[in-house]
């Protein structure tokens, strides 16, 4: 994977297949293990979801982008939507008994245990950007490898 991989998608719920299966792509290239990997991806699926459903009101005239970046510490994925945005403070804890029985209201808490960051930026006039960071994970050494540089 170069530095930065960028997809701009019409506002489909059909792609999320699509984001899904390039995100664990992206994160395993970005030496995650499959595990690490799989929740980046769900993290970022549940924020593509947000976005065309939440953000851009499941209009297929707007889009979605998805741009993936790794650095020397991080793995780092954008997701913004054309919608007029929300207040993520004002989400409700899912944790909490009296949303105990809700069925909505998971996702920013299942994308904060999913990654290491979650931020949101509204952008007037131009939607919200969701940014998920995963920190990247030291390579494993071989058997009897006391992970000292050598």
């Amino acid at each position: 994977m170069g530095n930065r991989v960028k997809l701009r998608l019409s506002s489909r719920i059909t792609y999320v297949d699509l984001v899904h299966e390039m995100t664990e792509d992206l994160a395993r290239r970005a030496r995650f293990p499959k595990s690490a990997a799989l929740d980046i991806a769900l993290a970022v699926r549940e924020a593509f979801i947000n976005a065309v459903k939440h953000g851009n009101g499941m209009d297929d005239a707007k889009h979605v982008e998805v741009e993936f970046e790794k650095n020397a510490s991080r793995f780092r994925i954008w997701i913004r939507d054309e919608g007029r945005g929300f207040d993520w403070q004002h989400t409700a804890d899912p944790r909490e008994e009296e949303n105990l029985a809700r069925t909505s209201g998971r996702g920013i808490f299942f994308m904060k245990s999913f990654v290491d960051e979650v931020s949101f930026l509204r952008r007037p006039g131009r939607g919200t950007e969701v940014l998920l960071e995963k920190r990247l994970q030291p390579a494993a050494g071989g058997q009897g490898d006391s992970g000292r540089s050598r």
